[in-house]
């Protein structure tokens, strides 16, 4: 029996190794707003980014290319609108409009991780 599960362990491991994603490397140069960094860099954390600390080959790089603006509603709460760009060992990836208000800041932080995978070339 125990000859039975280490064949099946040796004869899957690979199978399973590739079936893995590879975890995305991310230089994340922060913009002006703390709040907005601190949601972006959690929010990476949390969905299995490697964040390096200084911009490395092969990682991709997320800065804001121009000034954040922010509309501070009474109700709603501050709402920031920036551009995010993308760039891989020098070579832009694209740039993508953004809008987050900090009261849903969530929904803003999960369409940035799927761009940034998107950027990546991971569906």
């Amino acid at each position: 029996m125990l000859r039975s599960v280490i064949a099946a362990a040796v004869i899957l491991a690979p199978s399973i190794a590739l079936g893995q994603d590879k975890p995305i490397s991310v230089y994340f140069h922060p913009g002006e707003v703390q709040q907005l960094n601190d949601a972006i860099t959690a929010a990476m954390s949390a969905q299995g980014f490697v964040q390096v600390l200084k911009p490395t080959p092969g990682a991709l790089t997320i800065s804001f290319p121009e000034k954040i603006t922010v509309d501070k509603g009474r109700i709603s709460g501050s709402t920031w609108s920036f551009n995010v760009a993308f760039s891989r060992d020098g070579s832009s990836l694209g740039i993508a409009a953004e809008s987050c208000n900090e009261k849903k800041i969530t929904d803003c932080t999960d369409q940035l991780m799927q761009d940034i995978r998107s950027a990546a070339g991971v569906p």
